[in-house]
């Protein structure tokens, strides 16, 4: 795993536990690092879909303080765009699963369905600014934090579909090794020998 990746995780897993001061102090390592301010942007823009939106709006507030800098523009809300690069970047998490999975969800919730591939993977995932390699190593994390077997264990898969090495998943897990986050640690090591096995 990356620099630049170990410290987003560890920025994210601290905002997804409303940890701002360790996240302001990762954040200036970032920056005194030269982390571009778009991969951290993009990082907090994203945990809005497990974390929440206070998360995101706190981490990205947090973000411009630090950074002193604000996005250079905003995308067009285009729909069908979304659901378009949605559908492709499932596909490629999901691989042969994608039907079966699609099928259940809409069959107790049309419209998460919907939301999931326009706003979930086309809205959000899709975006420029931060590979999806990084982005399924936050998913994981933040997974773990809430103890979400299923989801874990199909962003593992994910992870491994869009080209992330076990050993970087590994290393990912251990960024939730903090006396705040121990309980999280363990259950995403729990998830792994049981993707494993």
């Amino acid at each position: 795993m990356t620099q630049q990746q170990h410290l987003i995780l560890n920025i994210i897993i601290s905002m997804s536990c409303n940890d701002k001061s360790n996240a302001r102090k990762l954040m200036q390592d970032a920056l005194d690092s030269h982390i571009p301010f778009a991969a951290l942007y993009e990082a907090l823009l994203q945990i809005h879909l497990f974390s929440g939106y206070p998360a995101s709006i706190e981490g990205l507030s947090l973000l411009h303080e630090v950074y002193n800098e604000a996005p250079a523009s905003i995308e067009e809300y285009d729909v069908q765009l979304f659901k378009q690069r949605g559908e492709k970047l499932c596909r490629d998490i999901y691989t042969t699963v994608f039907e079966k999975m699609n099928k259940r969800m809409h069959s107790f919730s049309p419209e998460l369905s919907e939301w999931m591939i326009i706003d979930g993977y086309g809205k959000t995932l899709s975006r420029a600014g931060l590979d999806i390699q990084t982005r399924e190593l936050i998913n994981i994390c933040i997974l773990s934090l809430g103890q979400w077997k299923q989801q874990v264990i199909s962003h593992i898969r994910g992870a491994l579909h869009v080209g992330v090495e076990m050993e970087d998943i590994e290393a990912a897990i251990e960024c939730l090794h903090t006396k705040q986050t121990n309980e999280a640690y363990a259950f995403a090591h729990t998830m792994l020998k049981e993707f494993r096995s």
